[in-house]
């Protein structure tokens, strides 16, 4: 008895912990179900506070910044067109220089020399030529005197030949003369091709003498190249001489470029080629640039003939106007480009352009995404910045948002500033 009652205890140790703790769950759950519960609130959407501009489609010109560089497509190089050595430089890189100014002076007593060969040639030829006149003009008074030479011995030839028929005259007598005939004869004959062929000695001695004179013009013209002159008005981009250098025909010396041909180079977007296309007055169309800080006048000369690959537009070539102001080659600028006037654009602030083509029209106090064309830039009435889009997804009257909110998409609740939702 004294066993099983051991063991009856040793279990109620055991079980009665457990117990205990499982009423203690119980009490804790029950209480937990029991405890009130507060009352939900219905989730209420957020609306944000917006500013807002009526759309109102007008007439706008618009314009558009771009970023040129100053080039001189009249840039030229001046190359030696003699060999000899450099005299002397009168003039430096960055120099300004008149049209005809002396730049520098090649050594010409080389080119002097060739000038006097030349000239002797030409006198040499001119002598053969007088000298050709001269015997012409000997040969046809000859020539009469030659034809009554030979008439004369074929008198004498018949004469001897009658002496012989009458056997008073000896056979060497008539032999000689036979001879002294046809030694008139040849001479004769001798003498009228020499006049025969007197137009073609003259047309030789013409041609030597015209090729004479060609290379003595060429020499002077050597002569004159030694003097290195400027063929316009400009300034010395860069200067390859100095004096006691030995350049040879071909070397460059110096390279310089003209005030009037400047130009202005910048590319226009894709996008803004259609407000170009089927106008007459694209001449007509004017810019400005602002380098160091000063405005220099532009106008719109021309437009490129063809499109490099890889370019996202086309080139515009812009001249200066302003010429009292004349910027080096090389130098960048930004451009205000004054574009066509637009029919049906709306003047938007920047902040309400989202991304580069996107902006949100209110529609019953939700935002609608629209997609727009960016055409230029503009100044309001006020003097403020404003941005030209054109679409034909906003009408007259139509409400646009111009706050820039982080959140902005199709759907999202507004409500103007200073109404109520």
């Amino acid at each position: 008895m004294s066993q099983i009652s051991a063991d009856r205890n040793a279990k109620l140790k055991w079980i009665l912990p457990i117990l205990f703790i499982a009423l203690a769950i119980a009490v804790f759950v029950l209480l937990k179900m029991s405890k009130p519960q507060a009352p939900s609130r219905p989730v209420q959407e957020k609306v944000w506070s917006v500013n807002t501009q009526v759309a109102e489609p007008s007439n706008h010109q618009p314009t558009l910044t771009l970023y040129g560089k100053i080039e001189a497509p009249r840039m030229s190089s001046l190359t030696a067109a003699v060999t000899a050595f450099v005299a002397t430089v009168d003039i430096d890189e960055g120099s300004n220089i008149k049209k005809d100014q002396l730049l520098a002076q090649l050594d010409n007593r080389d080119a002097k020399l060739v000038v006097a060969q030349r000239e002797a040639d030409v006198s040499n030829y001119q002598a053969q030529l007088a000298a050709e006149k001269i015997r012409f003009e000997s040969d046809e008074k000859t020539l009469q005197i030659q034809k009554n030479l030979v008439h004369l011995s074929g008198k004498a030839v018949k004469r001897y030949e009658n002496l012989i028929k009458r056997k008073v005259a000896s056979q060497d007598k008539l032999d000689s003369a036979r001879r002294d005939y046809q030694q008139q004869v040849l001479s004769l004959t001798q003498r009228e091709q020499a006049i025969a062929d007197h137009p073609n000695r003259i047309n030789q001695i013409e041609s030597q003498l015209h090729r004479a004179i060609a290379q003595l013009d060429s020499a002077k013209l050597d002569l004159s190249r030694t003097d290195i002159r400027a063929p316009f008005d400009g300034r010395i981009a860069s200067l390859s001489i100095a004096p006691g250098d030995r350049v040879r025909s071909g070397d460059p010396m110096l390279s310089l470029y003209s005030y009037e041909r400047l130009e202005v180079r910048a590319q226009i977007p894709n996008r803004i080629l259609p407000l170009f296309r089927g106008k007459a007055d694209l001449n007509n169309i004017s810019a400005s640039g602002l380098l160091d800080g000063q405005i220099i006048k532009l106008q719109l000369n021309r437009v490129a003939a063809e499109v490099n690959s890889g370019n996202a537009g086309i080139d515009a070539f812009f001249r200066l106007t302003d010429t009292e102001q004349i910027p080096e080659p090389g130098r960048s600028l930004s451009i205000k480009l004054n574009l066509p006037p637009t029919a049906d654009s709306i003047a938007i602030p920047p902040m309400a352009l989202y991304g580069l083509n996107r902006i949100y029209k209110i529609v019953d106090n939700r935002l609608v995404a629209v997609e727009v064309d960016r055409i230029g830039d503009t100044q309001l009435s006020d003097g403020q910045p404003a941005v030209l889009i054109r679409t034909t997804d906003i009408k007259a009257g139509d409400l646009i948002l111009t706050t820039q909110l982080p959140n902005a998409i199709t759907g999202l609740r507004v409500k103007e500033a200073g109404k109520d939702a």
